[in-house]
């Protein structure tokens, strides 16, 4: 157990804990989604994208995986290119919340008939088939190959909790009406 300056037990509370882990997995499918997405907002691949910078270096590092530099290298061109199509978008006047993850693929949502099941399924099995297709076919290292099959865990979890954060979103503003309805009608004396 941990102590803090004072001398007090220093434990994590689980709401931290857990968001934690959820920046480690939104930071790890950053690694894939700029390749797959299009059209983020223009925070979206701030702190994810510093996050999963530093997941490729660590685990090429420690990992010894020596195909993570060339993977970083392309990554960060698509990093670059992703951030201009932002930029030019913003100066257009397109207007999109800053930390909107991104468009999926129009042709795969109508075959799949819905943008979640492309988040939560389409994406991250296509990370699991580059997984299996490099390490099978094209001889890289395992860790490379299981650096993209935990990316498909990555990518469905984060899909997973934000379409949840994005139902409790809308519950509270669907409460909010309900209660500024009421609110309203009580004021002017409609209810007593």
């Amino acid at each position: 157990m941990m102590r803090n300056a004072q001398g007090n037990d220093f434990n994590l509370t689980n709401q931290a804990k857990f968001n934690f882990v959820y920046a480690l997995a939104r930071g790890h499918a950053t690694c894939f989604l700029v390749f797959v997405r299009k059209n983020f907002g223009g925070e979206a691949l701030g702190w994810p994208g510093l996050t999963a910078f530093i997941i490729m270096l660590v685990v090429g590092s420690f990992g010894q995986i020596p195909e993570m530099w060339p993977f970083l290298g392309v990554w960060m061109l698509a990093l670059l290119c992703q951030r201009a199509g932002t930029m030019k978008a913003a100066r257009q006047g397109i207007i999109r919340h800053s930390r909107y993850d991104g468009d999926v693929d129009q042709k795969m949502a109508k075959l799949f008939r819905s943008r979640v099941a492309v988040k939560q399924i389409v994406e991250p099995l296509a990370c699991v088939a580059l997984a299996v297709f490099f390490e099978e076919y094209l001889g890289t290292s395992h860790g490379f190959a299981l650096f993209f099959g935990v990316g498909a865990f990555s990518m469905a979890m984060v899909a997973v909790i934000d379409r949840q954060l994005d139902n409790k979103r809308l519950e509270a503003m669907r409460d909010a009406e309900i209660e500024g309805r009421y609110l309203t009608a009580r004021y002017r004396g409609e209810i007593e």
